[in-house]
Formats: C-alpha cells, sequence, structure tokens
C-alpha cells in the first residue's frame, strides 16, 4: 500500500543542512502491525512523518498504491492525510479548549459527517477507548493517559486504511500501556498500523514486523508474523467526504468564544478599529463643515449652512396651502415667507446709535423676551442680538426700549419710524452675517418692506414716446415713488421729459412703466398729469430735498402697489438637523420645488485644496490604524496557530481553514460593530451621555455606517487570508513545530 524507493529527508537551517533519515527502501501493506524502533535522533519520527504526509521528502519516491507522490504540492499531502492517515502524536496534539466528545467530533466534521452519523458514532468510540466518564471534559483538565487514549479514539473515529503512532504508550502507566496495544493489535486486523516507539517490549508479542533504525538508516527490517488480513481484504483509501458548510460555520462559531481572553482581546481591537475609522471620517467632515463656514457669498448676506432657498417648479407664486405643507414637512425647522427680506439688511439710526440687522416675521419669533412686550401695532418692532452688544446689557436696554427710532432698507430709500417695545437674546447663526441681528415685525410692515425690496431690486424701463427710459439704480431717475400727491392712473414727472415730444409737452401724454425681476414682469400704463421743476419740487410733491429726488416718476400708491405689490415665488426653509440636510433637499426636490442650499454657494476658501491635504492624512492614518491593529490581531492569532496546524494535520485543506477563520473574524467584527451601534442608538436617544461618541456620529449617514462596515469586513477578510497564506507557507509539520 505504501513503498519508499531511496527517499531522503534534508533539514536547512541557517544554512546548515542536517540529515533526518537517506536512502530507506520500505513498503507497507495493509493487515500489518509494524513497529519502528531505534534511539533518540535515528530518525524513526522523522520518517513517520514523511509516510504519513506532514512533512516532505527531498530525495526518492514515495508510493501511495502505486502512485507517485514526488510532485505533491501540500494541499495534496492534506488530501492524503484526509483519506489515508489517522494519526496518533506523541504529544496528543489536541484542542485544549475543547471536550473530549469535540476533539473525537472534530475528525468526523473534517471527514463530511453528517450531523446524525456523529451522535451516533462518537459516544461509542469514546466508551472503546475507556473515557465515556470524561465525554464533557475539556481535554486541558485531562492526565497525559486519558488524553492519549483521546488521540487514539480520533485515530478510530476517522477509520482509515492507516493508522500512524508515535511514542504511544510514552504517557502511560504499564497497565493502561498494555490495553492501548492490544486495541492497535485488533485495529492492524484490517488495516496498516504502523507504531514508532522506544519501548519495543510493549509491543513485541503482538507486533508482525520490527524496524529498527540507526543514525538515519534503515538497519533492521524483519518479518515477525503473517500479517492478519483477511483474504479478500480490499485495499485503498477511507472514502471522506468534504467538510460541511454547516461545520465550518460551527467550528468559526465555536472558536470565537472558547477562549474567552482571545475573544475578549479580538473584540477590543475591533472596537478599537471601529472607533479609530470613525472619528478619523468625521474628523474630515467636520473640517469640511468648518471650512465651507469661512466662504462668502456676494448674493445671499443670510447665508446660514441650514438655509434652503426654493422656488417652485412651474414658477408659481406660494401660497397658504404650500406654507402649511412646508411647515409639517420632516426636518424642517422653520418657513420663512418673506424670503427676499433675508439678504437685505435694515439699519436702525439715531443721533446716539446704530444698529444693523434682519427683517423677521413676527410669527418666526421662537425665544423669550429679556425685557419689554410682544408688538401690537404695525410700528412696533422686537430687537435682538448678542449678549456681548452694548445695547444688549440690561443696564443700557433703557437707551433703546420705548423709543422712536428711523429704520431704513439697504437697498432702497426707504424710511420708516418703529417703536422698539421688546428686546430678546439671539445669538447670529454665522459669524460672517452682515448685521447684528434681528428686527421681529407684524406682517402688515413686512409686507411694506418686500414691495419696497421689489421696486429697489426690479429693472425698471419707462417708455416715453416709443423712447425707453432705465433706471439703473444708484439714482433717483426714471424711478416709480410712490406718492399721495398723484392720483390714481396719473404720473408727475420731471418736466426733462417734455423734450421726449416735438411740442416740447409731456402733460397729457401716456406712459408706460415695466418692472422686471427674477419672479415676474409687470406693466402699467398712466398719463403725466404734470410736470416739476426745482421751483415747484416741494410745492407739488411735499418733499424738501430736491437734488436727491430728482428724475423720479411719482405715481399714485395705488399704482405703485400694481407695479411692485406682488406675490412670494421664493421661501426660505432651515433644516432642523444638518445631517439630514441631504436627504431634506432630496425631499423637497420630490415636493415639486427647485431648490439651493446655502451652505454649497459659498466662496472664497478653496476647499479642494484643502482637501488635498486633509485626504491624504486621513488616508494615511487610517491605514496606520489598520497596520497597528492587523499586527496586534497577528499576534493573538499566532495563539492559534497550533489548533489551525492540528487541523492541517488531520487532513483539512486550506480552503476550509480560511472559512473557519473567516466566520472567527466576521463574528467578532459584527459584535464589535454591533456594539458600537448600540451605543449610537442609546447615544442619539439620549439615554447614555458620552461626549466623544455625540461627537463621533455628528455627521455620520446611514451610508457612511453602510461604508463603514463594508470597510471592517473587507480588512478582516484581508486579515484572514494573510494569516492562512503564511500559515501554508510550511509542511503541516514544519508549521506546528515553529509554533511549538
Amino acid at each position: 500500500m505504501i513503498q519508499l524507493k531511496n527517499v531522503s529527508k534534508f533539514y536547512y537551517s541557517k544554512g546548515m543542512i542536517s540529515s533526518g533519515f537517506s536512502k530507506v527502501n520500505l513498503a507497507f501493506d495493509v493487515g500489518e502491525f509494524v513497529v519502528i524502533t531505534g534511539e533518540s535522533g535515528s530518525g524513526k519520527t522523522t520518517l513517520l512523518n514523511v509516510i504519513s504526509g506532514l512533512d516532505s521528502y527531498e530525495e526518492g519516491e514515495l508510493y501511495i498504491e502505486g502512485k507517485e507522490t514526488s510532485h505533491y504540492l501540500a494541499s495534496d499531502f492534506e488530501e492524503y492525510r484526509k483519506k489515508y492517515i489517522g494519526n496518533i502524536f506523541q504529544n496528543f496534539n489536541l484542542v485544549n479548549s475543547y471536550t473530549v466528545y469535540q476533539n473525537v467530533e472534530l475528525i468526523l466534521r473534517i471527514n463530511g459527517y453528517k450531523k446524525e452519523e456523529i451522535k451516533k458514532k462518537v459516544p461509542a468510540i469514546i466508551e472503546r477507548v475507556g473515557l465515556s466518564d470524561y465525554t464533557k471534559t475539556k481535554v486541558s483538565k485531562l492526565s497525559g493517559g486519558q488524553k492519549q487514549r483521546v488521540s487514539i479514539a480520533r485515530a478510530l473515529a476517522k477509520d482509515t486504511a492507516i493508522v500512524v503512532a508515535d511514542e504511544p504508550t510514552g504517557n502511560l502507566d504499564s497497565k493502561s500501556a498494555e490495553g492501548i496495544v492490544q486495541l492497535l493489535s485488533e485495529i492492524s486486523k484490517d488495516k496498516l498500523v504502523i507504531v514508532v516507539t522506544h519501548n519495543y517490549d510493549q509491543f513485541e508479542a503482538y507486533a508482525t514486523r520490527k524496524i529498527k533504525m540507526h543514525d538515519g538508516k534503515v538497519v533492521e527490517d524483519e518479518r515477525l508474523k503473517e500479517s492478519g488480513a483477511a483474504a479478500d481484504l480490499q485495499k485503498g483509501e477511507f472514502l471522506a467526504g468534504n467538510m460541511s458548510v454547516c461545520s465550518k460555520l460551527r467550528l468559526g462559531l465555536r472558536n470565537t468564544f472558547n477562549i474567552f481572553p482571545k475573544f475578549l482581546l479580538l473584540l477590543i481591537v475591533f472596537l478599537f478599529m471601529v472607533l479609530a475609522v470613525t472619528g478619523e471620517y468625521t474628523s474630515l467632515k467636520n473640517s469640511d463643515a468648518e471650512t465651507a463656514k469661512l466662504g462668502y457669498n456676494d448674493y445671499f448676506w443670510n447665508y446660514s449652512e441650514d438655509r434652503i432657498v426654493l422656488k417652485k417648479e412651474n414658477g408659481k407664486a406660494f401660497n397658504q396651502q404650500d406654507y402649511e405643507t412646508l411647515r409639517a414637512a420632516d426636518n424642517i425647522k422653520s418657513v420663512v415667507k418673506e424670503d427676499i427680506l433675508l439678504d437685505y439688511s435694515i439699519y436702525l439710526e439715531s443721533d446716539d446709535m446704530s444698529y444693523d440687522g434682519f427683517p423677521r416675521n413676527l410669527n418666526d419669533f421662537k425665544g423669550e423676551l429679556a425685557q419689554g412686550r410682544m408688538p401690537e401695532k404695525e410700528n412696533e418692532v422686537i430687537i435682538t442680538g448678542s449678549k456681548d452688544d452694548y445695547y444688549f446689557q440690561p443696564e443700557y436696554m433703557d437707551e433703546i426700549l420705548g423709543h422712536t427710532f428711523d429704520i431704513g432698507m439697504g437697498t432702497a430709500d426707504y424710511t420708516k419710524k418703529v417703536k422698539i417695545v421688546g428686546i430678546a437674546y439671539e445669538e447670529p447663526e454665522n459669524d460672517m452675517y452682515f448685521a447684528s441681528g434681528n428686527f421681529y415685525m407684524r406682517d402688515s410692515l413686512m409686507k411694506k418692506m418686500i414691495r419696497e425690496t421689489y421696486g429697489s431690486t426690479s429693472n425698471v424701463t419707462t417708455v416715453v414716446n416709443d423712447t425707453t427710459l432705465v433706471y439703473e439704480g444708484g439714482g433717483q431717475y426714471y424711478r416709480p415713488v410712490a406718492s399721495s400727491r398723484v392720483k390714481e392712473g396719473e404720473a408727475l414727472v420731471s418736466e426733462e421729459l417734455n423734450g421726449y415730444y416735438e411740442k416740447g409737452r409731456a402733460a397729457g401724454q401716456e406712459i408706460s412703466i415695466k418692472a422686471d425681476n427674477l419672479f415676474y414682469k409687470k406693466t402699467i400704463k398712466v398719463k403725466v398729469a404734470d410736470t416739476y421743476n426745482k421751483k415747484n419740487f416741494t410745492a407739488k410733491t411735499d418733499i424738501k430735498n430736491f437734488e436727491e429726488n430728482d428724475g423720479a416718476i411719482y405715481i399714485s400708491r395705488a399704482d405703485y402697489n400694481r407695479l411692485f405689490k406682488k406675490a412670494n415665488y421664493q421661501v426660505t426653509v432651515y433644516a432642523d438637523d444638518m445631517k439630514r440636510m441631504d436627504e431634506t433637499v432630496a425631499s423637497l426636490e420630490k415636493m415639486g420645488y427647485t431648490t439651493l442650499k446655502l451652505r454649497d454657494t459659498l466662496v472664497g476658501v478653496d476647499s479642494d485644496m484643502v482637501s488635498i491635504v486633509q485626504v491624504p492624512m486621513a488616508v494615511i492614518l487610517v491605514v496606520a490604524v489598520f497596520l497597528i491593529c492587523y499586527f496586534v490581531i497577528q499576534l493573538i492569532l499566532r495563539s492559534r496557530s497550533s489548533y489551525f496546524s492540528i487541523l492541517r494535520m488531520l487532513g483539512l485543506a486550506r480552503k476550509s481553514i480560511r472559512r473557519i477563520l473567516d466566520v472567527e473574524l466576521f463574528v467578532i467584527t459584527n459584535i464589535a460593530y454591533g456594539m458600537f451601534l448600540g451605543a449610537v442608538a442609546l447615544v442619539s436617544r439620549n439615554m447614555i451621555h458620552v461626549e466623544y461618541l455625540k461627537n463621533l456620529i455628528e455627521y455620520m449617514k446611514v451610508s457612511d455606517y453602510a461604508i463603514l462596515y463594508a470597510v471592517l469586513i473587507v480588512m478582516s477578510y484581508f486579515i484572514s487570508g494573510k494569516f492562512a497564506r503564511k500559515l501554508f507557507k510550511k509542511t503541516a509539520m514544519g508549521s506546528y513545530r515553529e509554533e511549538a
């Protein structure tokens, strides 16, 4: 069944070559009980390892049932051991963290036995070696003799054609040794049993053949009696099956928890890896967010990062139903109907003070008054600002509370007297604001300001006798101005317009005025009722300063309202949770709105340049974390190298061992990640207060958690593969000797 022709084994160590044995010629067959003896260092154990495929050979040829093996790879020898060899090791090579039952069960799982077969076969084999009382006892708690019995039970369970035993009685008392020898003799009736021993006398009565070695050579090969093989014995291999997926999964799960200190260490390392990678990612996101805040916008003055500007996709104006729908939308903190006013500050002036702020609707005021009361009349307002501002110190509030001031808009020649009736603290949402605080006012006053804003920001053209006159801003020429002195449908214009008519008279002529802005176009026609000049200007307009107002076209308040008093075409909403900003924008777009995130409009800081520095640094740090974790995990896994080497000796293929290791690391990764998600959930619900975790998850989205999980799985898979490759670089025996 096995034949060696001029087989030699050499060892290489630090440039030195030593011989295990040389030029061995032997043949073995089923039914033989072969005892190999000789002094220590004679090569008998090395020969046994080569015969059983645990070690390679460098010279000659080893035949298995007439087939050459010199071309065998490590995987081929593993398959050979799996199908042909049952090992009984001198050092037992048992899994100490397993019970007696689990050690015997292991070999059956490796060879593809089904669960029902395992449950039936294992107890009978354990009883055969006299260990029924120790079925559930961990091997680490057994005596040397009991461990050897477990090793024999494992070889019996495999039921292969060849059983090799290295000093099987070396750790037994004489009585126990006699029982083991008898048992091996019985096995040899239908198997090939090869035993290596120093104590030949224990086996003399049972051996069918004696081989003696000295200095790496066979010096004696004596057949003592005829083999006990039956005449019709079928030679050949034990028909081993492939290890099932369930068995790999079961062993992986068992190995995860059966050595608790190892499990705890790996869990700590993976938790550290989760926190470190998440921390670096959120740090990068936070840096991007902070960098974005440093920018500016030339068009939008009020560019809070939580502001979203909306327009309807169909171009229509917003109505009350739209406002109610937006207020009820998810993650919307507030809705500002008067969006256009958010980007035009108003200023409050008197002889003693000056203060800039943004006009806000009183309905949007959610704070508490520090002093004063809520507005009741149109000209009453609440002023808000930082506690650090001079006028918001308690001892100075009386200087503005209850007093009347002129307020004006920076974009229009419009002033209004208002009375400050309330003061509240409100910190600016953005350091780059062009104003210090807010003015909260009633809806009627807000509407007037919107009208004035449309008036000052629209492109206004006036057609006079087929000549188009353009108001370009910055002055009053050709600008429509509302006046109580003018009747509806009429206009009061500068006598300069007389020059556009042949008879030199504009009075009685019709002119058209057109307002054109981002939101609408409107044209009205009025009849010139009269003209003015420097001498009669004040009498006709009731305005004293002619130089600053010359060139304006004065129309009635009703006509002015028709031209500029329009509905809202643009609305601002403020997001409640910045982490859900993208999700909120997507939801608003599905509702039929065109959106603009103000934080995406800022310029001034080159975020790409910042990213060029930050992203590589983040990658380097993540790689560094991975390498640290990788080396620590490798050190922890080395404590399991002997276990995986034992699996190799028992014939388990590299691919199956890799899958068992994959399961082990996969389970620990999922436990670590599950603990992290659990902590995140508790922090998010304010059930626990961990500031580090709170800051860590500030910028994390669902997709980020998925990416993090994928990264951890890939990392654990990489570590598993790296360790498996290292484990299989050497022969099974070489790998075991290195770890031992």
